[in-house]
């Protein structure tokens, strides 16, 4: 007990003078994984969020918009301005920050954490930019980059409707080949031959 509460001390003291986070590598469970729990917090002072580690000392300064606790693939979903990505437990960028939705971030990060094959999952972003759009990856990449005027997510087959010309729809697989010619005036038109074309 009694070296328990000096090794917290002499932590404590470390900070203070340096403003380094210690990790004690001992030889006990306890005291290596007692710095790798971290939990996602509000700093009062800028209201911008972090992670401290369980005796409180911040191991990822607080810089996020919003922050949620890790996952068990050792990721969290934070938000920076307006988009969302997702670090790794030292804080780096895993999930790069061109999500507008952060439910899409989260099935990215249950993409990377079921071993996907990149592209088999892809998300429709609008670049800001540009104000086209296209298509991320689960590491937030640009699997098919912005060049449609509006678009509808990839359906269960691996399809999506997509504006090519204003007022023109058609549709593309994740290869980003055209399936149905843009010569339809709705996307609900395309759905409709997308829904017939699966019966044959």
């Amino acid at each position: 007990m009694r070296y328990v509460l000096l090794m917290f001390v002499s932590m404590s003291f470390i900070v203070s003078c340096t403003g380094i986070v210690p990790f004690f590598h001992t030889g006990s469970s306890y005291s290596s994984d007692i710095t790798r729990r971290l939990t996602a917090v509000e700093d009062p002072a800028t209201g911008l969020y972090g992670y401290v580690n369980d005796l409180g000392f911040w191991a990822i300064q607080p810089k996020f918009q919003a922050a949620q606790n890790f996952s068990s693939n050792g990721l969290a979903r934070v938000r920076i301005g307006y988009r969302y990505g997702a670090i790794n437990m030292v804080g780096k960028t895993v999930i790069n920050f061109n999500f507008t939705n952060s439910y899409d971030v989260d099935a990215a990060i249950l993409s990377l954490a079921k071993g996907r094959l990149r592209g088999i999952e892809l998300w429709k972003e609008r670049d800001p930019n540009s104000g086209l759009y296209g298509f991320l990856d689960y590491y937030g990449n640009w699997f098919i980059k912005p060049q449609y005027y509006n678009a509808r997510s990839f359906n269960r087959d691996g399809y999506a409707i997509v504006e090519v010309k204003r007022g023109r729809w058609g549709a593309i697989d994740r290869n980003n080949r055209i399936v149905v010619q843009p010569n339809f005036t709705s996307s609900y038109e395309v759905e409709n031959a997308l829904q017939r074309l699966m019966r044959y």
